[in-house]
């Protein structure tokens, strides 16, 4: 409650036309769930599985009070070629992350967008033809963790991902135009597919599905029980082994794209994908 923002106020009384106050106020509903399982019991061989499953429902309630007002907040920004553009609104009944912009039909035989009119003037202009396109908030995160052991010899397997979450390719849409080529760095895209616009718009054309599945953590040891060795562990670990998603950029799991956490859901421009990385060791008790 009393979410801190900057309302717009008159002048005078106000000596500027904006001020932070604390109105907002949001909902958090959610369910996490989490259950186990042996699998395998016996003396060479286990098998024990575990499955994390979780769900928020989150909501803003509240915009104004009695002072300040406002229907919706339009927030976020990409920079693209030849100005910015808001990505997100904030509005009462919806969650944060709530994509809007321009709803895209495709493109058109020429290889240009097509937008939906929604107001029938004939015309596609902001404010007046953008619509709810898309939500950064998942429907749920899910974690499976399986654990083997084979006499001296064990095995861990954690997978984890997400199911209903949209992402905004910003990349996609900034290097995706023939109006880069050629003396520019781009995307293949331009020649690989009928778009021809050169110059980008934000819209749902550029909004994908986040859903994803990734193997986070591989880890395979071997426990010596011999005189010398005994009690000592030689592993092997993989971190970040392999996604299967269908989204087209680099990763799904995009940061935050500013210091509110209220435009999730960007794959910004700059952004550089988790690594993959490899270790092999030894850990032994004294």
């Amino acid at each position: 409650s009393d979410m801190l923002y900057t309302y717009p106020v008159p002048t005078p009384p106000y000596l500027m036309d904006e001020i932070m106050a604390n109105v907002g106020d949001m909902d958090n509903k959610g369910l996490e769930l989490t259950l186990g399982y042996a699998a395998i019991q016996h003396p060479d061989f286990n098998w024990d599985i575990s499955v994390n499953l979780s769900h928020n429902r989150n909501r803003i309630t509240k915009l104004s009070n009695a002072i300040y007002t406002t229907d919706r907040i339009l927030l976020g920004g990409v920079f693209i070629r030849g100005g910015s553009s808001t990505t997100h609104v904030l509005e009462v009944g919806r969650p944060i992350g709530q994509f809007y912009g321009l709803r895209s039909e495709g493109l058109d035989a020429d290889g240009k967008y097509i937008f939906v009119d929604q107001n029938d003037d004939g015309e596609i202009s902001d404010p007046a033809d953008l619509d709810y396109i898309g939500d950064a908030q998942p429907d749920l995160l899910y974690g499976i963790n399986n654990a083997f052991r084979y006499k001296q010899f064990d095995l861990s397997v954690f997978l984890r991902g997400s199911i209903g979450n949209d992402i905004l390719n910003a990349p996609r849409m900034a290097f995706a135009q023939s109006g880069f080529l050629p003396g520019t760095n781009a995307l293949d895209d331009p020649l690989t597919y009928q778009l021809q616009e050169t110059t980008p718009r934000y819209s749902s054309f550029y909004i994908e599905n986040g859903s994803y599945l990734r193997l986070d953590n591989l880890s395979l040891g071997y426990r010596f029980n011999d005189r010398i060795l005994n009690g000592a562990r030689l592993y092997f670990t993989a971190q970040n082994v392999f996604v299967i998603t269908g989204y087209k950029g680099l990763d799904p799991e995009v940061p935050i794209d500013d210091n509110s956490g209220l435009t999730p859901g960007i794959e910004p421009r700059e952004f550089y994908p988790k690594a993959r990385t490899f270790a092999l060791g030894i850990s032994v008790n004294f």
